[in-house]
């Protein structure tokens, strides 16, 4: 045993401590750069539970978020966490210059707000992420629902990738309601 009580055995790890451990440390390279989107899109749940939203969302993902082999599945993922109805027919496509345009139908005039909690005023949530990298692209609040249409910029200082992993969801005006994300998949820039 070393001098904090921990012996060798217990830091090299039995293969179910390791394959814990190897999901543990994927989700957190995963969460670490969407943060800010992680606190506002996990809140509610963290509320819920009693925790933190990185908490909430570290707990989601640990539990849902592989594949098969035990490697993280971005479409598997969430990013928010919710009840609100979320984005029905939701599409994604690249503009014309760096940027990813999302399309979704507004459906929320056509059902009872009570039965779908969707409401023209809530906004859009869009989240680009670059396959392993260590930033990503949001925003918290975008375009109506009424809209239909969102375009999220990539800044030009942000270093070309090939393949960026794309989410949408809606919280509500008052920031009490906001939807399960939806992976869109991948756009090539």
């Amino acid at each position: 045993m070393d001098n904090q009580g921990t012996s060798k055995r217990n830091k090299k790890g039995s293969a179910k401590q390791n394959v814990r451990r190897s999901r543990f440390t994927q989700i957190q390279r995963f969460l670490k750069p969407i943060i800010p989107f992680i606190r506002v899109g996990f809140n509610l749940e963290a509320r819920k539970n009693g925790n933190t939203a990185h908490n909430s969302a570290t707990s989601w993902n640990l539990l849902h978020a592989f594949d098969e082999n035990g490697e993280f599945d971005y479409s598997k993922a969430r990013v928010t966490m919710g009840s609100l109805e979320g984005a029905p027919d939701a599409a994604v496509s690249i503009g014309e210059d760096r940027e990813i345009v999302f399309t979704w139908q507004d459906d929320s005039l056509s059902r009872p707000s009570s039965t779908t909690g969707a409401h023209p005023t809530d906004q859009v949530m869009l989240l680009a992420y670059p396959a392993g990298a260590r930033f990503s692209v949001e925003m918290l609040s975008g375009a109506r629902r009424s809209a239909g249409r969102e375009i999220l910029k990539i800044a030009r200082q942000i270093p070309r990738k090939k393949k960026w992993h794309i989410w949408i969801a809606f919280i509500s005006d008052n920031r009490e309601h906001v939807s399960n994300s939806e992976y869109l998949g991948v756009v090539e820039m």
